[in-house]
């Protein structure tokens, strides 16, 4: 769907720019605007502030756009701890991350303690925001988030990631190398038998995600990526690097396995990213990474059409899970995990996930 015109550079002006499915059900009052979003009232500031100055797209935009996607993004985001990118003055601005809810957390919204490993904490848990339902969404975009970063375990079974995924990252090579690398791992993920869901990072590279059972550690699960990435290195030598010295990835894409470790995170499928053009981290199929796509393809202006066809290409990351222990074996891992863990929230039989709705209903 074609984007609105566009304003001159740091202009003033509209607060929303981009033509989108379904307008934003807000009204202004004063210096604020209010919103009904999951049986709650929303105030939401600035929706006229540029936050993307090249292209005039402001924060409204921003927020408009969450609202739109909030049911392909939120199964995602739901049950998990979130890192905040905080961008009040948009992608030419400043930034900050917060990992704990901040002071003026409305009390309905979910929170996660997590242990933290920073020494400086001194065994100090990080209180932890969730989003589970649209209110909380917006809630946090309207704290000037962007993007949206959620640890790959969720509350209740942090210990236990339920997917493991491939983080490409080139340096200084062009995009293509970077799915010739991503169709490698297929290849050796294919002979494991593990099925694999691609999508592309919204800024430079690609991320390749493989749902598991949530019951082997985050340590082993690194360790399995980073064993598949030192194949494919040696595989591809001349294009593939592990390398930790950033100076010597340089004309190479680097597989990132460490991203796999506890407490990292990394921007979610269908999240926003701050970069020219304003593009979204889309998932793709095996065939568009073959044919040619790239990660300035999908953007906010252009998005919507593509997902009222294809869906969510990436349901069964969350839907359907995968038993890696032959997969370790095969790579001379240890296969040992937690024998029958008990969650403390219902993990759904494969084939069944969580939907916007659903835990919108449920936040009321």
């Amino acid at each position: 769907m074609a984007g609105m015109p566009r304003r001159a550079k740091g202009t003033g002006g509209a607060a929303f720019t981009v033509a989108m499915p379904r307008e934003l059900p807000a009204r202004r009052e004063g210096e604020h605007w209010w919103m009904q979003a999951a049986g709650r009232e929303l105030r939401l500031s600035n929706l006229d502030k540029v936050f993307w100055p090249d292209e005039g797209y402001t924060k409204g935009d921003l927020v408009a756009y969450y609202f739109n996607a909030a049911e392909l993004i939120l199964p995602y985001l739901a049950g998990r701890p979130l890192t905040m990118k905080r961008m009040p003055d948009g992608i030419a601005g400043d930034f900050f991350y917060e990992k704990s809810a901040p002071r003026h957390t409305p009390d309905w919204m979910p929170r996660c303690d997590v242990a933290s490993d920073d020494p400086r904490k001194k065994g100090k848990p990080i209180d932890y925001l969730m989003v589970d339902d649209l209110a909380g969404l917006l809630f946090m975009v309207n704290l000037g988030c962007v993007e949206f970063h959620p640890l790959h375990a969720r509350c209740g079974r942090i210990e236990f990631p339920d997917y493991a995924f491939f983080d490409l990252d080139p340096f200084d090579v062009p995009f293509e190398d970077v799915r010739t690398v991503a169709l490698h791992v297929r290849v050796v993920l294919d002979q494991l038998g593990l099925r694999s869901y691609p999508k592309t990072s919204g800024a430079t590279g690609m991320q390749i995600y493989v749902p598991i059972h949530p019951r082997f550690s985050h340590d082993l699960v690194r360790d399995f990526v980073g064993e598949v990435g030192r194949l494919i290195r040696r595989a591809d030598p001349d294009r593939v690097t592990m390398e930790w010295q950033v100076s010597r990835r340089t004309g190479k894409v680097f597989i990132d396995h460490n991203m796999n470790r506890a407490g990292a995170n990394i921007s979610a499928a269908y999240s926003m990213r701050p970069e020219p053009r304003a593009t979204v981290s889309t998932p793709v199929t095996w065939d568009e990474v073959e044919g040619g796509i790239t990660p300035q393809d999908f953007r906010i202006d252009n998005v919507w059409e593509r997902w009222a066809e294809a869906g969510d290409l990436f349901a069964d990351v969350i839907g359907a899970t995968q038993d890696l222990a032959p997969a370790l074996k095969a790579l001379g891992l240890p296969a040992e995990h937690e024998p029958d863990p008990i969650p403390s929230e219902r993990v759904g039989p494969p084939g069944e996930r969580s939907r916007s709705d659903e835990a919108i209903a449920r936040s009321k």
